[in-house]
C-alpha cells in the first residue's frame, strides 16, 4: 500500500496503464454455459450474453415436474478470505421473482446488496422483488414476504424484510443503493459510507449463506463493487491491494464483470479514497475525547488534526471544468452570476421551469447538495442580483422550497437588493408572474422569520391554453442576524443551532422540500450550515460522528464550500453543541 499513491499518481499522468491492465484481465478462458443456453430458460435471462458459468452457477432444488427449475442466473464468487462467500446475480426479472426468492431461502442468504434502481430512466432495470407497505405480506412462489422496516439515507435504503416458508420464519436485510446509474460511476466517498453498512450486517450473520449482491445484469456494477469489497478486505489481512488480480478471477468465475474502463478506473479511485481518509467517524459519547485528540499539535508537522483533515479535503475535492458549468457561461447567464468563477454544473443544478418571458432562461446560479438522509436536500443560492430576484422567486416555486435560511444580514443596497416584501407593504410583485405576499412575521433575539404566500401568474400562452392553474405555493423565510458581515462566524452558536431547530420543527409541520440556503456569495457559510445539518441528522440516527464526510458530502458539486479552516472546525463546533444541548432533549 505504500506504494499506491504513487502507482495511481503514474495513473492519471499516463490514461494508457488503467486500459491496458482492463483489457489484459478482460481476456480469460471462457467456460461452457449449456444450462443458461437452454430455450426452457431463454426468458430467465435478461441479457442473453450474460449468463453463468455451468461449473459454478447456483443450482437451485428443483421443482417436481418443472423441467430445468434449478436455473436461475447467478453464480457463485470468493471473496480473498472465504469461497463462495458471495453470489453475483441478475436482478431479476418478472419470470424470475419467486426464483430469486428460492435462491435466497436455500442459501440462507441474510444480506442482499442492490445496486441498481428499478426503473432508470425510461427502462425497468429490475423488477421491485419486496413488497412496498409496511407489514403487508406478499406471496412470491410459496415464501412469503413482509417488509418490517425501511430506512431512507441520501444514497440507499436500508430494508428489514421478514421471509416465511412453511412454518419457519428469518429476518433478512436488503441494502439498496438508489445513486449508481447503469451508465456513471457514483462517488467514492458515497460508495464506502454504503459499504460500511453492508459490513455492518455482515458481521450481524457471520456463518450464514453467501451475500447476495445484484444490480440489472450482475455483471458491471455488482463486478465493480466486488472487487472493491475484496480489495478492501486484502488491504485489512495483507496491507495491499490486487485489482488486476481479484478482476482477472472475476472475469474467470462471471461473464462482463466490469463492464467499462470507465468503471474499472472507479474501482482505483474508491480504493484511493479509502487508503487516503481511512476510517473517519466515532461514536457520539466519544466526542469530547476525539475533540480533544484533534486540537493536539503534532511535534513533527506542526499540525493539528483538525488541519490535517481539512487539507486532505482540499487535496480530494473534485475540479468542474467550463464544460461542466457549461449553463452558467452561456453569453446570456454570464451577467446572473456575482463570480463567475462561482458556477454550478449543469449535472446538479436546479432548473428553472416557470415561463416568465422569452428573455428569461432556465438558469440561476444555484447548487443541489445532498442531506444525511435525503438526495439534493438543500440548495445553496447566492444574494440574488437585481435582475435575478424574479428568477430566485421562481426557484422556490418550481422545486416547492417551503423553507430559505439566509445566513447574512447586508444592509440594503445596489449590490444586495431586498428580495422579499418588507413588513408593512404586505405584497409586492417580482418579474411578471410572481407575487409574494406576507402572512405573518416573529422576530426573536438573532433569528426573524416571515412565513410568504407566493402566487404566480400564467403567461404562456401554451399553458393558458391548456387551462394550467398555478396554485399559490407557501414558504418561510429564516434569517440569522447575529453574523455580520466579513465575520467567519457567528457571534452566538446558540442561535445557528436554534435556526437549525425552528427549521426542522417547520418541515415535520409543513413538508420536506428542499431548503435553500443563501449567502452574500453562495460559498461562504452555506457549507458550514449544511455539513452542520448533515453531521447532526448523522449524529440523530445512528449515534455517529463524521464531520469529515459531512464536509466532503457537501462540497461534491461545489468545491468553494467550507472554504477555509476556521469553517471546517466551526462545523465540529456546532456538533458538539447540538450534542450537548439538544440531542437529549429531544
Amino acid at each position: 500500500l505504500s506504494k499506491f499513491p504513487e502507482y495511481m499518481e503514474m495513473t492519471r499522468k499516463y490514461d494508457v496503464i488503467l486500459r491496458t491492465e482492463f483489457q489484459v484481465s478482460s481476456k480469460g478462458e471462457s467456460h461452457s454455459t449449456r444450462h443458461a443456453s437452454k430455450a426452457a430458460n431463454e426468458t430467465k435471462n435478461s441479457y442473453k450474453k450474460l449468463v453463468p458459468f455451468d461449473y459454478n452457477r447456483v443450482v437451485l432444488e428443483p421443482l417436481p415436474g418443472v423441467p430445468d427449475s434449478d436455473y436461475i442466473n447467478a453464480s457463485y464468487i470468493d471473496s480473498i478470505l472465504k469461497p463462495n462467500a458471495f453470489i453475483a446475480a441478475q436482478g431479476p426479472n418478472e419470470f424470475t421473482v419467486s426464483d430469486f426468492w428460492r435462491m435466497i431461502w436455500e442459501q440462507e442468504s441474510y444480506v442482499i446488496v442492490m445496486l441498481t434502481k428499478v426503473f432508470d430512466f425510461i427502462r425497468v432495470m429490475c423488477v421491485q422483488y419486496w413488497p412496498t407497505d409496511l407489514d403487508k405480506p406478499e406471496e412470491y412462489g410459496n415464501i412469503e414476504v413482509t417488509l418490517l422496516g425501511e430506512e431512507q439515507l441520501a444514497n440507499f435504503f436500508i430494508r428489514t424484510l421478514k421471509v416465511r416458508k412453511a412454518q419457519e420464519e428469518r429476518e433478512i436485510v436488503q441494502l439498496h443503493y438508489t445513486n449508481w446509474p447503469s451508465h456513471t460511476c457514483p462517488f467514492p466517498s458515497a460508495l464506502l459510507e454504503f459499504r460500511r453498512r453492508v459490513q455492518v450486517y455482515m458481521m450481524r450473520y457471520p456463518s450464514t449463506g453467501p451475500v447476495i449482491v445484484h444490480c440489472s445484469d450482475g455483471c458491471g456494477r455488482t463486478g465493480a463493487y466486488l472487487c472493491i469489497e475484496a480489495n478492501l478486505e486484502l488491504a485489512d489481512e495483507d496491507f495491499c491491494y490486487d485489482v488486476f488480480g481479484y478482476a482477472k478471477k472475476l472475469r474467470a468465475s462471471r461473464r462482463g464483470m466490469i463492464e467499462t474502463v470507465e468503471q474499472y478506473r472507479f474501482i482505483y479511485e474508491t480504493l484511493e479514497e479509502a487508503d487516503i481518509c481511512g476510517s473517519t467517524w466515532f461514536p457520539v459519547n466519544a466526542l469530547s475525547q476525539q475533540l480533544k485528540y484533534k486540537s493536539m499539535k503534532n511535534k513533527i508537522t506542526g499540525m493539528n488534526e483538525y488541519q490535517r483533515e481539512y487539507q486532505k479535503i482540499c487535496k480530494n475535492s473534485s475540479k468542474l471544468s467550463i464544460g461542466d458549468c457549461a449553463g452558467g457561461h452561456r453569453p446570456e447567464n454570464r451577467d446572473k452570476n456575482r463570480d463567475v468563477a462561482i458556477v454550478p454544473p449543469d449535472n446538479f443544478r436546479p432548473y428553472l421551469t416557470s415561463f416568465q418571458s422569452n428573455d428569461n432562461t432556465d438558469y440561476i446560479n444555484a447548487v443541489f447538495v445532498d442531506g444525511y438522509t435525503r438526495s439534493k436536500e438543500y440548495i445553496n443560492t447566492e444574494w440574488p442580483l437585481q435582475r435575478t430576484v424574479q428568477d430566485f422567486w421562481s426557484l422556490v416555486y418550481d422545486h416547492d422550497c417551503n423553507t430559505v435560511v439566509v445566513l447574512c444580514s447586508p444592509p440594503p443596497s445596489h449590490t444586495y437588493p431586498p428580495f422579499w416584501p418588507k413588513e408593512r407593504e404586505k405584497k409586492k410583485k417580482y418579474g411578471p408572474v410572481f407575487t409574494v405576499e406576507l402572512v405573518s412575521s416573529s422576530h426573536y433575539p438573532n433569528i426573524k422569520t416571515w412565513i410568504f404566500k407566493i402566487l404566480k401568474r400564467v403567461v404562456s400562452l401554451t399553458e393558458l391554453m391548456a387551462g394550467v392553474k398555478a396554485e399559490p405555493k407557501t414558504t418561510q423565510i429564516f434569517q440569522i442576524t447575529c453574523w455580520p458581515l466579513g465575520h467567519k462566524v457567528p457571534t452566538s452558536t446558540n442561535a445557528l443551532v436554534e435556526l437549525m431547530n425552528m427549521v426542522e420543527r417547520w418541515r415535520q409541520r409543513s413538508a420536506y422540500g428542499p431548503v435553500i440556503v443563501l449567502s452574500t456569495n453562495g460559498k461562504s457559510r452555506c457549507g458550514v450550515y449544511c455539513a452542520a445539518c448533515v453531521a447532526i441528522e448523522q449524529v440523530i440516527q445512528h449515534g455517529e460522528v463524521d464531520v469529515f464526510q459531512a464536509v466532503k458530502t457537501v462540497r461534491r458539486h461545489r468545491p468553494q464550500l467550507v472554504e477555509n479552516m476556521t469553517e471546517y472546525k466551526y462545523c465540529y463546533d456546532l456538533v458538539l453543541h447540538y450534542v450537548l444541548h439538544y440531542l437529549n432533549s429531544l
